[in-house]
Order: structure tokens, then C-alpha cells, then sequence
């Protein structure tokens, strides 16, 4: 673009008396605007944290947080630029030793939602309120120390918030106490999954709990998707972005598709809620310790109740 002329670069502001009269309305109010700041958001103590956590983003120097550019920055960019985004808040969350609840409003405060958001609200959320004491330890231990990232896979090609009409399944086998994660048509393929195109290596997946031949309904199961090591997809899981979704560009949406036989020992696939009977599963117990098979490992966390 060529250098504008003189004229142009000379020229100001038309003069504004917008300022002046919001200082003066604000001057004329006889509302304490700091009482009432603390009664929206919770008391004092809650601005003073939020204080604190901001002016440590400010003081970060890496410009990790630095938005200007967002915008113009190409998908790959974004998304780099989220990763290393969400680094830096983990990091920063062991250094600061900040609670869960200074962790969340770090993440807000930092302006834009980054990679790792869904495996901090909602992997990592599901494994603690629908996991087993096993599920835990062998799950929610690694998610809590990004040893494992996780994404959660509900939503298919066809269905979304109607859960009851999931196709995904997952057949117990009595034989060896295994289940086949199955996408058994197009339409069943997971679709639009935060965090799974590039990222995630383990997913929360909601599928049909069949036994014995009966569908007894949606449950959660845990999938590895993903090695561990060469980040590569696992036997039989088909994975992919599927491209940016409107005001998410810089996390990473996938299909999924899978005809996979994970493994999961019986003493932990059932979560403390209900227990499967003996019949079709062995009853879990809280003794016992649970072990993966070779390739991967699974169990709902919110299990059957068969007749």
C-alpha cells in the first residue's frame, strides 16, 4: 500500500464530549461502585483473586496471551498459538500453586479458550464424578498430570443432544470380558469433537451398552485413541480434523470413526452407582487393582444393571 499523503496522517478526531459525561453521571451516582462490584461477583476476596491472576497474565513477557493478531493469523497459527497458551496456564498453574477455581478464571482471563479446555472441564470433570476409585487412579491421576489428554465424544454425524438415539456401540463379550467400541454406519462417526482432530489421545465415549443382545442404553466408556508415544492412531480407530468451526479455530474438531476392541479388566468397569450382576459381568471390587490388556483399555462409567 503506498504511504498516505500529509493530509491524510494530519488528520484528528472529531472533538468528543463522550468521556466528560460519563464522569459525570458516574461523579452524580450515589452507588459505591466497589460494594457493588463485590456484590455481583461474590465478595472481596473473589476481586482480589481475579486482581491477582490477571496481573500475573500480564506479567508474563513470552506473549503467549498477546491477542492483537489473533484474527489475522492463519488456522495453524491459531492453533499453535493456542498450545502454547494452554502450556503456559499449566505451567503457571504449578508455579502460582492456584486452585481450581484461580485455574478456571486464568483460563477466562486469558481471553480466548485454548486446546486443553475440554480436557480440563470436561474429561477430567466426568472421570470425577462418574469414575470408579480404579477408573481414577488408572485415568484421572494421568489426565490431572497431562500425562494423557482427553476429549469427550458424544455428539455423531446424526445426533447430537439426543443421546437415546446414539448409534455408537459397545458390546460386552462374556468370553473375555472385552468390549467392541463400533461405529457401525456413516452416520454413527463422531463429529464435531473438541480436541480430537490433532490433540486428544484418549476419548470419553457415550455408545449404546449392548449385553446379551439388549441395548440397555447410553454409557460412557473410556477409548484410547491414540499411542502414547508415536501419537498415531490406534488399530482400527479412523480419526481426523474435520476443520474449523465458527469461533473455535484454534481447537482442533474431529470425525471419529472406530471398530475397536478395547480391553478392561471386570474389577473396574463398573462405577459405584450400579454393578453389573455376575452373570454378564463380575462384580467390581474395591480391593483389586485393574490392569490393561496389550492394546488398550475401557470400561463405562456409568454401568448396566442386566437382568
Amino acid at each position: 500500500m503506498a504511504t498516505p499523503p500529509n493530509w491524510v496522517t494530519q488528520l484528528l478526531p472529531a472533538p468528543s464530549t463522550g468521556a466528560d459525561l460519563l464522569a459525570a453521571e458516574r461523579a452524580g451516582s450515589a452507588v459505591a461502585s466497589d460494594k457493588l462490584a463485590e456484590l455481583i461477583h461474590g465478595g472481596r476476596a473473589v476481586l482480589d483473586m481475579r486482581a491477582r491472576i490477571e496481573a500475573q497474565l500480564q506479567a508474563d513477557t513470552s506473549g503467549v496471551f498477546d491477542l492483537t493478531d489473533i484474527n489475522s493469523m492463519s488456522r495453524v497459527d491459531k492453533m499453535t498459538k493456542s498450545l502454547a497458551r494452554g502450556k503456559a496456564l499449566k505451567k503457571l498453574r504449578r508455579e502460582q500453586r492456584w486452585s481450581d477455581e484461580e485455574y478456571v478464571y486464568a483460563n477466562g482471563a486469558a481471553g480466548e479458550a485454548n486446546t486443553y479446555g475440554l480436557h480440563d472441564k470436561a474429561f477430567i470433570k466426568v472421570l470425577t464424578d462418574q469414575g470408579t476409585e480404579e477408573q481414577k487412579a488408572a485415568f484421572l491421576v494421568p489426565a490431572k498430570q497431562d500425562k494423557i489428554i482427553g476429549c469427550y465424544a458424544q455428539t455423531e454425524l446424526s445426533h447430537g443432544s439426543n443421546v437415546r438415539g446414539l448409534e455408537t456401540t459397545a458390546t460386552w463379550n462374556p468370553d473375555d470380558k472385552t468390549f467392541t467400541i463400533h461405529s457401525p454406519s456413516i452416520t454413527a462417526c463422531k463429529w464435531w469433537i473438541g480436541t480430537m482432530g490433532r490433540t486428544a489421545n484418549t476419548a470419553l465415549v457415550m455408545a449404546q451398552l449392548i449385553v446379551n443382545g439388549k441395548n440397555l442404553g447410553p454409557h460412557t466408556f473410556v477409548v484410547p485413541i491414540r499411542d502414547l508415544e508415536t501419537h498415531e492412531p490406534l488399530p482400527n480407530v479412523y480419526v481426523g480434523d474435520i476443520g474449523p468451526k465458527i469461533g473455535y479455530g484454534y481447537v482442533t474438531r474431529s470425525g471419529l470413526v472406530t471398530n475397536a476392541q478395547v480391553r478392561w479388566t471386570t474389577d473396574s468397569r463398573c462405577s459405584t452407582t450400579t454393578r453389573c450382576r455376575t452373570r454378564t459381568c463380575s462384580r467390581a471390587s474395591s480391593t483389586s487393582t485393574p490392569r490393561r490388556a496389550s492394546t488398550s483399555a475401557a470400561g463405562p462409567l456409568r454401568s448396566c444393571t442386566a437382568a
